[in-house]
């Protein structure tokens, strides 16, 4: 019959067609890709269980303080020693936000506390768990419902496992809720085995 394309060029001439699928507010469920060729994807690629990449973010310093608040899309870049306490409040938690805090500085000078806080009525997402320690043991704290807060407590001392170069990232999966990372490192010159991190409401 003419006029008819036969199965086999039809394939051809979907393989070789351009596609562009603009998916914006787009949910796919349950996909599966599969491909022998490189995947690019632009733009902030976040996932319940997937850490953020710092590319992209603008690293700017953020003295200690009383409190302080935190910006989208940048890496805090914090000189928390101990010696003073510092609520640091998250921006709100809508999809697609992300940002961090680096320590920049050895945490040796005290025992108060550094709080990362939710704001409103944002809180952590269920069932995120943060390394830390107990009777110099690693241990690790899992969030439950309606916790808000990130609280890391460290020793008057230079063992703290977290320390310079420690990073906390902070990333939005579902309005309202912050999931969490915490990249600890110690003083490559001490043990790490001292200082708490827990969550709390």
């Amino acid at each position: 019959m003419a006029g008819k394309l036969g199965l086999g060029l039809l394939e051809t001439l979907l393989e070789n067609l351009d596609r562009d699928l603009n998916l914006a507010s787009t949910t796919l469920t349950n996909p599966i890709i599969t491909t022998s060729a490189a995947v690019t994807m632009t733009g902030a690629t976040v996932g319940i269980d997937l850490k953020p990449s710092l590319c992209g973010l603008t690293a700017t310093g953020q003295a200690t303080s009383g409190t302080t608040t935190g910006v989208v899309e940048t890496l805090h870049i914090k000189n928390f020693t101990g010696a003073a306490a510092e609520v640091a409040t998250l921006p709100a938690a809508t999809v697609g936000a992300r940002l961090a805090y680096i320590m920049s500085v050895d945490t040796t000078g005290g025992t108060n506390t550094l709080i990362f806080d939710c704001d409103g009525t944002d809180v952590l997402t269920t069932g995120q768990i943060i390394e830390s320690r107990n009777s110099n043991v690693v241990v690790y704290d899992t969030s439950t419902a309606d916790e808000t807060r990130v609280v890391y407590t460290p020793a008057n001392a230079a063992t703290n496992f977290v320390s310079q170069g420690s990073i906390f990232y902070f990333w939005c999966t579902t309005a309202g809720q912050w999931n969490v990372q915490l990249e600890a490192r110690s003083n490559p010159a001490s043990t790490g085995l001292t200082g708490a991190c827990t969550f709390a409401a």
